[in-house]
C-alpha cells in the first residue's frame, strides 16, 4: 500500500542503507536535516542476506519435494504389496497324489516316475507341490481303492497311472472328484475321451503304434506275429500296429493273446511258431509277461527277431532274460534331453535308462506352472491344463481337447539290447 506525503516536514522512519546503519531521514525523498541538533547514526545489528532465493520460495519448494515423498513412498509400497502377493500367490501349497506301480512286475514304472519328480521338485523349486505316494501295482482292482485314499487325502491333481488298465479304473473316481489325473505313460486309445479329468503327456498308442509298423517294415519284413496282453494297453496296441503294418502291405501272420503277468505261454507260442513269422512283436503291460514270452518262443523253437513295445525298455527284462534279450529291439518315450539325462547321472551316479522319468518331470512342470496361474483346486488346474505349453525335457508339452498330447511330429526312441545294455539306435 503507498503513503501519501505530509505537507508539514516531519521526521520519518529512518531508512536502512546497504552498509547496514540507519541513513538520514527524509521529506518528500530530500534529507530532512534539524535544525538544533546534528543527525544522529545508531548502529543497528545487520540482516543476514538471502541467497539464491526467497523465503517463500523455499517454502513452496520444501511442500512440494515433501508431497513428491509422500507419493513415491505409495507407489514403491504398492508395488511392493504387489509383488508380495504374487509371490504369495505363486507359493501356495498343493497336495499332489503319485499313484503308480512301485512293487510288482511294473515296479520300474514306478521308480522312474518317483526319480523325474523329485528331480523336477528340485530343479525347478517347486517346493510348494506336496507329494502323496501310493502303490497301484499296475493293477486295475488295486488301483481303483488306492486312488480313493488319495481323493480322501484332499490332493487336487493325481500322477499317474503308469499302466493304461489301472488308469481306466481309476478314473471314474477322479472325474467324480473332479481332480484331474495325469499320466506319464498310459497310451491306450480308449483313454482319449473329450471334457474328462484325464490327460497325458505321451500319445495314444495310435502314434506308438504306426511307429513300430513303420520301423519293421522297413526292415524289410513283411510276415509278423503278434503277442499281447489282454488289458487296455496290449489290446490297443494290437489293433494299432495291425491296422498300420496291412495298411503298409504287411501281413499280420497271427496273433495270440493271454492274461496280464501270466508266465505259461507255451500253447500261444506254438500257434505264433506254426505260422512261421519273419518277426514277432510283443505287446505286453509288464516286464513279467514280456521275458516269459521271449524265454517261451525261443523254448518252443522260434527264431523270429523280437521288437517290442514301450512296457519292455526296462534292465530288469535283460536281468531276467538275458540270452533271449540280446537283439531285443523296442520303441520307448523319449527318454529325455541330453541335459536331462546328465541331471539324472547327477543325482543317482548311475547310467539308468529310466521308464518314464522325464514325463513325470514335465508332469511337475505343468502343476508348477498351473499354480502359478492362479489355479488350487481340481477343477482350476483341470480348466487351465490346456491352455498350458512349453518345450519339456520329454518333448514339446500342449494339450488337445481330448487331453491327449497335442503333436503330430512325437519323436519315439529306439533302443536295441547290444551286450547285455539297451543301447540308442538311429532309424536306417
Amino acid at each position: 500500500m503507498d503513503q501519501t506525503p505530509q505537507t508539514t516536514p516531519t521526521p520519518q522512519p529512518s531508512q536502512q542503507s546497504s552498509n547496514g546503519y540507519n541513513s538520514l531521514p527524509v521529506n518528500n525523498g530530500e534529507p530532512y536535516i534539524s535544525p538544533s541538533q546534528p543527525p544522529v547514526i545508531t548502529p543497528t545489528e545487520p540482516e543476514k542476506p538471502t541467497r539464491g532465493m526467497s523465503k517463500r520460495l523455499l517454502l513452496s519448494l520444501i511442500a512440494i519435494i515433501t508431497i513428491t515423498v509422500i507419493a513415491l513412498t505409495g507407489a514403491v509400497y504398492g508395488i511392493y504389496s504387489y509383488y508380495q502377493n504374487a509371490t504369495t500367490e505363486s507359493t501356495a501349497t498343493i497336495k499332489v497324489g503319485l499313484m503308480m506301480a512301485f512293487s510288482g512286475g511294473s515296479a520300474s514304472m514306478g521308480y522312474g516316475v518317483n526319480t523325474g519328480v523329485q528331480l523336477a521338485k528340485k530343479q525347478l523349486n517347486a517346493d510348494n507341490i506336496e507329494i502323496v505316494q501310493v502303490d497301484s501295482k499296475c493293477d486295475p482292482l488295486i488301483a481303483s481303492e488306492v486312488v480313493k485314499t488319495l481323493i480322501d487325502q484332499n490332493v487336487v491333481a493325481i500322477i499317474g497311472e503308469g499302466c493304461s488298465s489301472a488308469t481306466v479304473a481309476a478314473l471314474p473316481a477322479v472325474n467324480n472328484a473332479n481332480i484331474p489325473l495325469i499320466s506319464p505313460s498310459a497310451s491306450s486309445p480308449t483313454l482319449t475321451i473329450p471334457n474328462d479329468y484325464f490327460f497325458r503327456v505321451v500319445p495314444p498308442d495310435t502314434y506308438q503304434g504306426a511307429f513300430m509298423a513303420n520301423t519293421i517294415y522297413d526292415k524289410g519284413y513283411r510276415n509278423v506275429a503278434i503277442f499281447y496282453t489282454n488289458e487296455p494297453y496290449g489290446s490297443g496296441m494290437n489293433t494299432e500296429f495291425r491296422t498300420d503294418f496291412e495298411n503298409l502291405g504287411g501281413t499280420v501272420v497271427t496273433s495270440a493273446t493271454a492274461e496280464p503277468d501270466v508266465i505259461d505261454l507255451k500253447t500261444q507260442m506254438e500257434q505264433i511258431k506254426a505260422a512261421n513269422p519273419e518277426v514277432l512283436f510283443i505287446a505286453p503291460n509288464s516286464v513279467v509277461s514280456a521275458a516269459a514270452a521271449m524265454k517261451v518262443a525261443r523254448e518252443v523253437g522260434i527264431t523270429a527277431p523280437f521288437y517290442g513295445a514301450d512296457i519292455m525298455y526296462n534292465s530288469a527284462l535283460i536281468e531276467n532274460a538275458p540270452q533271449v534279450a540280446e537283439g531285443l529291439t523296442i520303441s520307448s518315450f523319449p527318454t529325455g534331453t541330453d541335459s536331462f539325462k546328465q541331471a539324472i547321472f547327477n543325482e543317482t551316479q548311475k547310467n539308468e535308462q529310466l521308464y518314464a522319468a522325464s514325463q513325470a518331470y514335465d508332469i511337475i512342470h505343468l502343476l508348477k506352472i498351473a499354480v502359478e496361474k492362479g489355479a488350487t483346486t481340481g477343477e482350476e488346474i483341470k480348466n487351465i491344463l490346456p491352455s498350458i505349453e512349453f518345450s519339456g525335457v520329454s518333448g514339446h508339452i500342449k494339450f488337445d481337447e481330448n487331453g491327449d498330447l497335442s503333436s503330430d511330429n512325437y519323436k519315439y526312441d529306439l533302443f536295441q539290447v547290444q551286450d547285455g545294455v539297451f543301447t540308442l539306435i538311429t532309424e536306417d
